[in-house]
């Protein structure tokens, strides 16, 4: 495809029927040129080509319904708005190559504003013939098809856009998205996906057996695991780097610190580990008295108290025996000891006399003035009687003692602490000393977010390995239950066959482009040699960068470079896919040095293809970048907006304030 001509009508501030913009290059000068400050248009004009080519799946609708119409309204211009204004209008002209013959297209769509109402029409012309409605649906099918919008998206190139994708290494996910676009392998994924809503949608209108649709739904599941596994190494990287630039800060900080103020680290490192030492003493003393408080001081109050008790119940002890010998004893046991032990067993001995022996006995071994209070076990007794053992052999002095050599070292260790911050507060390594502390916190919590991810990896490698298993049975599963190949198995082998082919073509093609994108490097970058390899990984499409067999750190790179590395890899996939495209540039030149403008100038500009369209503001391409890039200039345009008419002027072979040129 190669533009030709555009056409605005009443389009953002392009006001008016005559704002026609030339855009046909020709060989040798490929460049057409537009100047303008920010407000002048430039913008209006690229969305002006995206909506002229795709209408509604410009802005990711798939119909024209009520929000694409709220979209277009704010393109409108309001002066004619305001004026009453019925026509709003874009005409795209521009060739493309059908069966090797250049056809000629002009597509016309336009919008009518009536009582607040929006009406879009859109007609196509091919050779200069008006096509059918048939055939316009034809060839916006067919259009969407060989160019869809993402490919043109990808023609389209904001410079801090591109140092964007770098610095936050989004590079895999860029080269991924624009591989599958511009290798032609998203009809592959796109074939894959119809295939499997196929399977889902048969085995739904089937009713098959439970295992097809649970190997569906492992199969879906195992794709969503997958992708956040990706999603999660990507993270993890990024983390990784961080860490490491954090570390190497921690280094310089402390070979910085150590160089300069060895001696004083020195002093306070022991200063700290005296100060550790007493504070470790002054526990354990605090740790003893605690005890001593919470255990026996209540008891040793009261000791007087527990020598009492013990006391009591020793006396109850003669209690419980005289207790014991009453039980046993009465008056009929004494009458048969005695007659039993009576001399030649004469005579008998009267009831009155053996209770009166019984009773003379007892009071013998009664204790006098006994008071029961505890009626205590064995036990009990011997509990007391420890406990009492221990209160004995309490030395009172010992933890005064521990309360003194407290207050003591106490007072040492403000005296150290003391010397410690004046040490600090009169060092002139204090701001060194707050940095490393800082790094250091920021290392820790680099280190749990990167635990925390690699749990996370961990569960969902279980994950993917355990679908990969259960698929695995269930399609053993079925296989042995099928005699004859099906739909479900022919679709299957055709995704694995797409996938093998996807991957071997993927492999192809990224060799290619890293061939191509170091040859562009090598004539951009102004330290020649610096990179000498690029290796872009076919799975992950991480890209590294080498300088002989050492790896070069993409986040070193000066922001020019950043910029020169991506427009070195963008136009070797380009110029890998095949596809003729026009190339859009806006502030291309933004973050770019002398040098580094006019190597992108003469070197690569000249290199991108029959078309290229430059967006520039009158501080990125001076008089100097000019005169380099006027050999390549086929057209020249500045826009200007006018405030007093409201509306943008069209100045053509001018840039900016520089005189009118004559373009070879």
């Amino acid at each position: 495809m190669k533009l030709k001509k555009v056409l605005l009508r009443n389009i953002g501030a392009y006001y008016g029927t005559q704002n026609e913009i030339d855009l046909d290059t020709t060989n040798g000068q490929n460049v057409v040129l537009f100047g303008g400050k920010n407000g002048a248009g430039k913008t209006t004009l690229l969305e002006s080509l995206r909506i002229a080519l795709f209408g509604s799946l410009a802005y990711g609708f798939m119909t024209d319904n009520e929000a694409y119409y709220n979209r277009i309204r704010t393109i409108f211009n309001r002066k004619a708005v305001e004026t009453g204004e019925s026509t709003y209008q874009v005409i795209l002209y521009y060739t493309a190559i059908e069966n090797f013959v250049p056809t000629e297209y002009v597509l016309n769509r336009s919008w009518s504003l009536k009582n607040n109402k929006i009406k879009e029409s859109f007609h196509v012309q091919r050779d200069g013939k008006e096509l059918s409605d048939r055939e316009i649906d034809n060839y916006q099918n067919r259009l969407r098809e060989e160019i869809p919008p993402r490919l043109f998206e990808l023609c389209l190139f904001d410079g801090e856009e591109i140092s964007r994708i770098v610095s936050e290494s989004q590079i895999p996910q860029y080269l991924n998205e624009a591989g599958k676009v511009l290798f032609n392998l998203d009809l592959f994924s796109n074939l894959e996906r119809d295939l499997q809503t196929f399977k889902t949608h048969q085995i739904q209108k089937q009713d098959s057996s439970e295992d097809e649709k649970q190997k569906a739904l492992l199969e879906e599941q195992l794709q969503v695991a997958q992708k956040k596994l990706s999603s999660l190494f990507t993270e993890m990287d990024l983390l990784s780097a961080e860490s490491n630039q954090l570390k190497d800060l921690l280094a310089e900080l402390k070979n910085d610190f150590e160089k300069h103020g060895g001696l004083q680290k020195d002093k306070r490192e022991k200063l700290v580990t005296e100060v550790n030492s007493i504070e470790n003493k002054r526990k354990h003393n605090t740790d003893q008295i605690r005890e001593f408080v919470q255990t026996l001081l209540p008891l040793y109050m009261v000791r007087d108290l527990i020598l009492e008790t013990d006391l009591q119940m020793e006396t109850e002890k003669g209690n419980e025996s005289f207790e014991y010998v009453q039980s046993k004893l009465n008056s009929q046991i004494i009458k048969d000891i005695l007659e039993s032990t009576a001399k030649n067993n004469i005579g008998t001995y009267s009831d009155s006399l053996s209770s009166t022996v019984l009773e003379n006995i007892l009071d013998v071994i009664k204790p006098k003035d006994s008071v029961l209070i505890h009626r205590a076990s064995f036990a009990q007794k011997s509990e007391v009687r420890e406990l009492l053992s221990k209160i004995n052999k309490v030395d009172t002095n010992y933890y005064n003692s521990l309360y003194t050599e407290n207050s003591q070292l106490l007072e040492v260790a403000q005296t150290k602490r003391k010397q410690l911050e004046d040490n600090d507060k009169a060092s002139e390594f204090k701001s060194i000393l707050e940095d490393i502390e800082n790094t250091s916190q920021l290392i820790e919590q680099k280190r749990m977010l990167i635990e925390q991810k690699v749990e996370e990896e961990t569960l969902l490698m279980e994950t993917i390995r355990q679908a990969k298993i259960d698929i695995e049975k269930i399609a053993e599963k079925l296989l042995a239950s099928r005699k004859t190949e099906n739909s479900f198995s022919m679709a299957d082998k055709l995704i694995k066959v797409s996938l093998r082919f996807r991957n071997m073509q993927l492999r192809k093609k990224l060799d290619q482009v890293q061939n191509e994108a170091i040859k562009m490097i090598h004539k951009l970058f102004r330290k020649k040699d610096y990179v000498t390899r690029i290796y872009i990984d076919h799975e992950t499409f991480e890209l590294n960068l080498f300088k002989g067999h050492e790896v070069i750190v993409k986040e070193r790179l000066s922001a020019g470079e950043k910029e020169m590395l991506m427009l070195s890899v963008i136009w070797a996939m380009f110029k890998c896919s095949g596809w003729r495209l026009p190339f859009v540039f806006d502030t291309l030149l933004g973050r770019l040095d002398q040098d580094h403008k006019r190597e992108l100038i003469k070197q690569f500009i000249p290199n991108c293809g029959e078309q290229v369209i430059i967006l520039s503001t009158d501080s990125e391409i001076t008089i100097d970048q000019f005169q380099d890039l006027k050999p390549s200039i086929s057209k020249c345009y500045t826009l200007e907006f006018n405030t007093i008419e409201s509306k943008i002027e069209i100045h053509q072979d001018k840039y900016f304030n520089l005189q009118e040129l004559e373009l070879a």
